[in-house]
């Protein structure tokens, strides 16, 4: 009945988690959504030409759908709509890149599809520093934001939010019991003006025997 596997991840159809999600925000989804798809059409021109298909379609459809939206509300209304709506859009495909209905759910599993997804992914041309890989931690750093550089060039710097939400969504989501994460305070994003992105896992199985022993 599925087809997907290890090999052949899930390919969720975003326009139709986008369209789902506007019913519930704007009067007429469809029109906004035919609107949202042509200014996007525009807003790609303005991305590099080398740039993978696949995050240009990305920023531009997100920029497209704020910058409508910023039109008729105000500027954090307009954000705070935008992440509602493409949050589980950008969940449910990073969910099929970490491999989630294919895969036992564990520590281990977590570093291994999140290298994975990073190889396949446009983002892959950050700089990446690995601090730790271990039995009880997964600590690396994330030296470059190649969507904070693409939503400047779009002047939405701001929307760089949602793709860093996104991240502190899905690494809690994958295996919650098992894995904990957090940036190890507040404000370590490129976005919020430090040099790197701090990414830490915690395998909280091991948390557990230490704080018992």
């Amino acid at each position: 009945m599925l087809k997907t596997s290890i090999d052949n991840k899930a390919t969720p159809s975003t326009l139709i988690i986008v369209y789902g999600a506007l019913k519930g925000y704007v009067k007429h989804p469809f029109w906004f959504l035919v609107k949202t798809v042509f200014n996007a059409s525009k807003l790609k021109k303005r991305l590099p030409k080398k740039l993978s298909g696949d995050i240009k379609n990305q920023v531009a459809l997100i920029s497209s759908m704020y910058l409508i939206m910023k039109e008729k509300i105000e500027k954090e209304r307009a954000l705070s709509t935008v992440q509602a709506i493409m949050i589980p859009v950008a969940i449910a495909v990073q969910l099929g890149n970490f491999r989630y209905a294919e895969t036992n759910r564990s520590f281990e599993n977590m570093k291994k599809y999140h290298e994975m997804a990073i190889s396949e992914s446009p983002t892959r041309t950050n700089v990446k520093e690995i601090i730790e890989s271990s039995d009880k931690k997964y600590h690396f750093r994330v030296k470059s934001c190649l969507h904070l550089g693409l939503f400047k060039r779009l002047g939405v710097p701001e929307l760089t939010r949602i793709m860093c939400n996104v991240d502190n969504a899905l690494y809690n989501i994958y295996c919650p019991d098992k894995v904990l994460f957090h940036r190890d305070g507040v404000g370590n994003t490129i976005f919020e003006g430090c040099k790197y992105c701090e990414f830490i896992c915690e395998n909280k199985e091991l948390r557990k025997k230490v704080s018992l022993s």
